[in-house]
């Protein structure tokens, strides 16, 4: 694996972990935004660098493993923001969307969260691997695609 291709993909996904967290404590947007988290990460990742020609899945085991590094580190980043903002709004606002999980945050030692935390994030990273894997055939699918229409309009001229 390419050092140059796990470092986007981390700071991309930090960067997604962030974009999803951060809007999570709003009541109805956080449920689409943990949805996203959980299976829309990887594909956006991948896409954005695909689109920006930084990117290019090789194979499965590479978009497997690729995703799962990706769905860890959101998740991480995910976590790290949703604790913030829940945190900063319960004691500046005394404002919470979720009672069990601000009073988790706010009263519980750290050294259980960070457990919760890592054990969440490698639930997320498996729901993540396997998007990665869908992703994956989907792009080859639309590949294959792709070819065999312009294999045809090569082969006129």
């Amino acid at each position: 694996m390419d050092k140059n291709t796990i470092q986007r993909l981390i700071i991309l996904s930090f960067i997604a972990g962030f974009a999803f967290g951060l809007p999570a404590v709003v009541p109805y947007i956080g449920g689409v935004s943990l949805f996203a988290l959980l299976f829309l990460a990887s594909p956006l990742v991948m896409l954005l660098l695909i689109m920006g020609g930084k990117y290019d899945i090789s194979t499965v085991q590479n978009s497997i493993i690729h995703g799962g590094i990706i769905g860890f580190v959101v998740n991480i980043s995910y976590s790290f923001s949703y604790c913030a903002m829940s945190a900063i709004l319960y004691l500046i606002f005394k404002f919470t969307t979720n009672y069990f999980l601000t009073a988790m945050i706010i009263n519980s030692p750290v050294w259980l969260l960070i457990i919760s935390v890592i054990f969440i994030s490698f639930l997320t990273a498996v729901t993540n691997a396997f998007s990665g894997f869908v992703i994956y055939y989907v792009i080859n699918l639309i590949r294959d695609l792709y070819e065999k229409k312009h294999k045809n309009d090569t082969n006129n001229m």
